[in-house]
């Protein structure tokens, strides 16, 4: 990571923690990470976009933005991110693009919605289009089932960075990816002194943001008055690399029909995780951002 740096930038309440990758004067990328993690975790998507100024925050609640005062939800974090771009040290003008994995997906069309003159294209990671509560399941109940092992790592403490690191080691889903991205981002993720290292999560952050994932917008689609380029990434393996991933064959169509202007399209061979870290993953996420930028 040989351009990259770390800086902070106002917002409500304090300073949000912001990683950037690339020339200063170059177009603009805002990576935007999924609900448990940190910017990191899109480092290597970054590393795939050397053309581009890419910025990428750690989210209130999460990171070095764990500090920052509550409440959450996707209308928060669209506000810090809004911040970022009109208080980053960005060289040049004009809107962003606009890339989310995961939850972020979320905080991505929010900001869309909100400023959609700040928006220059669109790319959902796996994630932003609204989730729907299984038949005969409360929001606690699913959120038990979805975050209940993330929320016991996040409320349990660690003796060491590599007792840390074994933890993770055994996850189905990122064994094909495992290397020194996820460790490097690992590392990040902790924070205290050995030996009670615990992760920057604040739980509760992730417990309301999830609600929202499960909120339809208010008219106007997805995106609002946004009308530019907008794409989405699928994967057909979920966060433990099960089948069918977060949205079944069902759900996709009924999006495909209600965004036509949403350009779709499903990865083969991939999980929700390694979509953002094996090359193959990468390589599909950074030419999305890549046709959303030069349409």
């Amino acid at each position: 990571m040989s351009t990259y740096e770390r800086f902070t930038v106002p917002v409500d309440g304090g300073e949000l923690t912001v990683g950037g990758w690339g020339p200063p004067g170059a177009p603009t990328v805002v990576l935007i990470h999924g609900i448990t993690s940190n910017h990191l975790s899109l480092a290597v998507v970054a590393e795939a976009l050397p053309e581009f100024r890419v910025l990428a925050p750690d989210l209130r609640g999460r990171g070095r933005s764990s500090v920052l005062p509550g409440p959450w939800g996707m209308a928060r974090h669209a506000a810090d991110v809004i911040a970022l771009i009109e208080n980053a040290p960005i060289d040049n003008a004009g809107p962003v693009v606009l890339a989310g994995h995961s939850m972020g997906g979320f905080v991505v069309t929010e900001v869309a919605r909100t400023r959609p003159d700040l928006v220059r294209g669109v790319v959902l990671i796996d994630g932003g289009l609204p989730l729907v509560l299984p038949a005969g399941l409360d929001l606690a109940t699913v959120a038990e089932q979805g975050l209940g092992p993330a929320m016991a790592r996040l409320r349990r403490t660690f003796p060491s960075r590599s007792a840390y690191r074994e933890f993770w080691r055994p996850h189905p889903a990122l064994d094909p990816a495992w290397g020194t991205a996820i460790e490097t981002y690992l590392d990040y993720d902790l924070v205290g002194d050995e030996p009670e290292l615990r992760s920057s999560v604040v739980a509760e952050s992730a417990l309301q943001d999830l609600a929202d994932e499960f909120v339809r917008p208010d008219g106007g689609g997805l995106f609002g008055a946004f009308a530019g380029p907008a794409r989405l990434l699928l994967v057909d393996r979920g966060l433990m690399n099960e089948p069918p991933g977060l949205y079944p064959p069902a759900e996709r169509e009924r999006w495909a029909a209600a965004e036509p202007g949403l350009v779709m399209e499903t990865v083969p061979d991939l999980n929700h995780y390694t979509l953002v870290l094996r090359p193959d993953g990468v390589a599909r996420v950074a030419a999305a951002v890549r046709a959303v930028a030069h349409p």
